[in-house]
């Protein structure tokens, strides 16, 4: 598909599409309380979103073997698996045998080992097959102590915190190393909150109270605007007339971040540390990466490594990106560092930047930035992987964006 962006201002208003994370969970919580409403799909629902309430409905179903099509939602798969388990592999009171997750593109990929060793201890176990790349959960579930690593995701403590009120008794989550994404756990817990289920913290120990007793919600929800996509739609406005509604300055969401490095590049001066810490906002690495070269001549991003393995190698889409509009960079095991584009680089562009999205939607949207801060054409091979997260930005490239 070719995006054009020459000689246009974009003098447009965007609304912020719904929070992912908080949709997600919202709709988890309000399933484990007897909520039924809302799994239907709808037709601004993303791909991810699609997944988890196509999950939700299998659970509620039940059945001696429940398939769950998790699509390549590592949200989904990581919130279904200790949550399915506990509502359909529950000791005390089982609905089924056996839960199969499918999987699509990368997602079998993507780890979930220490959430395994978390369950293991407790009836569950988990086991992957490559050929089909499925993923089956096995075994009963029992309450008590779980142990787990807190270093590689933040979704495996927040689907053991929507997971285990299921008990009839209190349970606790211990937590070791150094817990990645904590702002994502506060979402869970403050979703959990607003619907009554309490949960006590001291350190990094958490305990969860049952939901027995707890009334089924009745009453619809609304789900605040997302600061992962509200972070690409912000980056987008500074390179033309674009304005952006529907984002909560107050929110709790991590991406939030993004209003402080974009105020970071427009008032830093020389001399200034340009490192950049994104150990808890890995899903804006990438535009903060594609905007680096037009703001800093010099910046490296931390806390990276985790780029690797999402949708698509992420550290390596960028730099391939950064490469086709001759812009150098460098990657090490835990940072990339992006330079300057130089004076005279734009010159030597072709007419028309022919990109690859690597079928990652992340990818297609820094390929959208590329063409509206050049103000150039550029030539992408799939805009579909947009679905995953924001299907309507399809709507709004195909208006404004076309040749």
């Amino acid at each position: 598909m070719l995006i054009s962006a020459r000689d246009k201002d974009l003098d447009i208003t965007i609304e912020a599409p719904p929070s992912k994370s908080v949709f997600h969970r919202e709709l988890i919580v309000r399933s484990i309380l007897g909520a039924k409403d809302g799994l239907l799909p709808q037709e601004e629902d993303n791909d991810d979103i699609i997944a988890t309430k196509a999950c939700l409905s299998a659970i509620l179903g039940g059945g001696d073997e429940v398939i769950l099509p998790c699509s390549e939602s590592g949200s989904t798969l990581r919130f279904m698996i200790p949550v399915a388990s506990a509502y359909l592999l529950n000791a005390k009171d089982p609905k089924a045998d056996k839960i199969i997750f499918e999987t699509k593109g990368r997602l079998f990929e993507r780890p979930l080992a220490e959430l395994e060793e978390a369950l293991l201890p407790h009836g569950i176990k988990i086991t992957k097959d490559p050929d089909t790349r499925r993923i089956t959960a096995e075994g009963r579930m029992t309450p008590g102590e779980y142990l787990i690593d807190g270093s590689v995701s933040s979704q495996y403590i927040s689907g053991l915190l929507m997971a285990l009120p299921l008990f009839d008794e209190a349970c606790r989550i211990s937590v070791k190393g150094q817990i990645k994404s904590i702002g994502y756990i506060g979402l869970t817990l403050d979703v959990m909150a607003k619907y009554g289920i309490n949960v006590d913290i001291k350190d990094n120990v958490y305990e969860t109270s049952s939901v027995k007793g707890l009334p089924a919600p009745c009453k619809t929800f609304k789900v605040e605007g997302d600061w992962s996509n509200g972070a690409f739609l912000l980056c987008l406005s500074e390179f033309s007339k674009i304005k952006v509604t529907g984002l909560d300055p107050d929110s709790k969401q991590g991406d939030k971040a993004i209003i402080d490095y974009l105020r970071f590049a427009k008032t830093h001066t020389a001399g200034d540390p340009l490192i950049w810490k994104c150990d808890d906002i890995p899903d804006i690495v990438p535009y903060m990466a594609i905007v680096a070269p037009f703001f800093f001549d010099k910046m490296t991003f931390t806390g990276v490594k985790r780029l690797r393995i999402k949708e698509s190698d992420r550290l390596k889409a960028i730099r391939e990106q950064l490469s086709a509009i001759s812009v150098k960079s460098f990657e090490e095991e835990d940072q990339l560092t992006v330079y300057g584009m130089e004076d005279d680089a734009g010159k030597s562009l072709p007419d028309v930047i022919r990109l690859s999205s690597y079928h990652d939607h992340r990818m297609a949207m820094t390929a959208v930035l590329i063409a509206v801060i050049l103000r150039t054409e550029v030539e992408i091979d799939d805009i579909d992987c947009l679905d995953k997260s924001y299907p309507r930005l399809k709507e709004i490239i195909r208006r404004e964006l076309l040749p």
